[in-house]
């Protein structure tokens, strides 16, 4: 009996001995917090190439897999003798080249449409700057004509833009050349960084999809050492769900936003408006954003084109709900479907809560992510709920109001239609008593006029 006192005070004492170290480690945590985060991000940048490389990697492996699978069909349709699977595995490094190749011709023939286009626009829009400014003085003297001081107070507002341009080009722009120079050499050195971490970012995405099955073999192998059969089946469920949900929404978005790019870009070539490959690349891009990235897209396009024609303004404004409408109705569920499984406010507060962590990135992957939380939430409340025998649906406790505490049968509450028949009977009932009440007085009031008749006969 002593011996296991003492192992009971023994194991008492070792947890709180823990239980004390991680208070301390994790007071020190939030003591370095900053430091840990730099760290992070030192990791993070590091590591920038070979996340390039796993993105890339991602996007492009449905695409590997459907040309694997083309040219190993062609081929045993070719030679009828060939087995599949043997093809299959042959047929890797072509469908790789393949589609390298055509990840490398759409990305250079975007960029060559592309960027022409835009730096035409906005060197334009540089040199078209004092002509709006001028057209804007104009047409606020025409509108406000007969109004004076309206139009001072515009005009002075006017001035004092145009004013604080040329003295920020004189007096902040042209003194400090030396500075500029040395920030646009950073910064050139940053676009070199940039170009080399994609380069080797390709490297690392060949190589990925070149031997992603061994990849994928090794970690099921980690998995099912580390965890039981049945824990390491729910790994390969979560993550095979997860693969799901990320691929057919980040391709799907990125598929989505290119098709709206492209139809803005018809529409704004086809009413003559400026700017036109500008507005439509911003449109397209941050279409990418969930729920906020039609109105943060729609925001510089508006300013354009109000800043060349208020008419062309109104327009694309009518323009931009009737494209987020097909968007959003018709070409969105069409190409996504049911990609996430979430409703639109736990969509909304994915965006929220991503957008504020990580940023655009957040708002992007942050839909996915919680996608996914959600899934295994759901997974292990079914599971909860299955082992105390009562049901997973959610529609079974839409009027669910209690449990029995003596027989565990659920208590409902009332329909709507049983609630309007009772409360139907109810009424009837109140009329039924105020009937029998209004006749029984009815019957009292008889009976007093007979007994007062009857006692005036008996007085005469």
């Amino acid at each position: 009996m002593k011996n296991k006192w003492n192992k009971n005070i023994l194991q008492l004492g070792v947890m709180l001995a823990l239980a004390g170290c991680a208070c301390i480690l994790f007071a020190e945590v939030i003591k370095q917090w900053k430091s840990i985060f730099g760290f992070l991000g030192n990791v993070v940048s590091a590591m920038t190439p070979i996340i390039i490389g796993l993105v890339i990697a991602f996007m492009l492996n449905p695409i590997m897999i459907y040309i694997r699978r083309g040219l190993s069909f062609l081929i045993c349709k070719i030679k009828k003798e060939a087995e599949y699977d043997r093809v299959y595995k042959k047929v890797k490094v072509p469908a790789l080249i393949l589609t390298v190749l055509l990840f490398l011709g759409l990305l250079v023939g975007l960029l060559w449409l592309v960027i022409p286009r835009v730096y035409e626009s906005l060197t334009d829009l540089v040199n078209s700057t004092e002509d709006y400014i001028n057209s804007a003085e104009a047409w606020i003297k025409k509108v406000f004509a007969q109004n004076q001081m309206i139009e001072d107070k515009l005009s002075q507002v006017l001035d004092y833009a145009e004013n604080n341009v040329f003295t920020i080009l004189k007096d902040k722009i042209m003194p400090n050349l030396d500075t500029i120079v040395k920030t646009l050499s950073s910064g050139v050195v940053v676009g070199i960084k940039a170009v080399m971490n994609f380069l080797i970012g390709l490297i690392v995405m060949i190589y990925l999809l070149m031997s992603k099955d061994v990849l994928l073999a090794q970690c099921k192998k980690v998995i099912y050492c580390l965890f039981s059969k049945k824990t390491g089946n729910k790994i390969m469920e979560g993550c095979s769900y997860a693969n799901v949900v990320f691929g057919g929404f980040i391709n799907g978005k990125i598929l989505d936003s290119c098709i709206i790019g492209i139809i803005c870009f018809i529409f704004t070539s086809a009413v003559h408006m400026r700017y036109a490959v500008l507005i439509s690349v911003v449109v397209g891009v941050t279409n990418i954003i969930p729920f906020f990235g039609p109105f943060i897209g729609a925001v510089p396009g508006a300013l354009l084109a109000l800043m060349d024609d208020p008419i062309m303004f109104v327009v694309f404004i009518i323009w931009i709900i009737v494209l987020q409408q097909f968007d959003g109705n018709i070409l969105g569920p069409l190409i996504l479907g049911d990609a996430t499984g979430i409703s639109g406010i736990w969509v909304l507060l994915a965006i929220l809560v991503g957008g504020d962590l990580f940023g655009v990135a957040g708002m992007i992957l942050g839909v996915p992510v919680f996608a996914c939380l959600y899934a295994f939430f759901a997974v292990q409340l079914r599971d909860k709920l299955r082992a105390k025998d009562l049901s997973s649906a959610t529609g079974d406790y839409i009027r669910l109001k209690k449990f029995d505490e003596e027989t565990g049968e659920p208590i409902y509450q009332e329909r709507h239609d049983e609630r309007k028949t009772l409360r139907e009977s109810r009424m009837k009932q109140v009329f039924r008593r105020w009937m029998e009440k209004m006749h029984l007085k009815k019957h009292e009031n008889a009976t007093k006029e007979a007994e007062k008749k009857e006692t005036e006969k008996d007085e005469k």
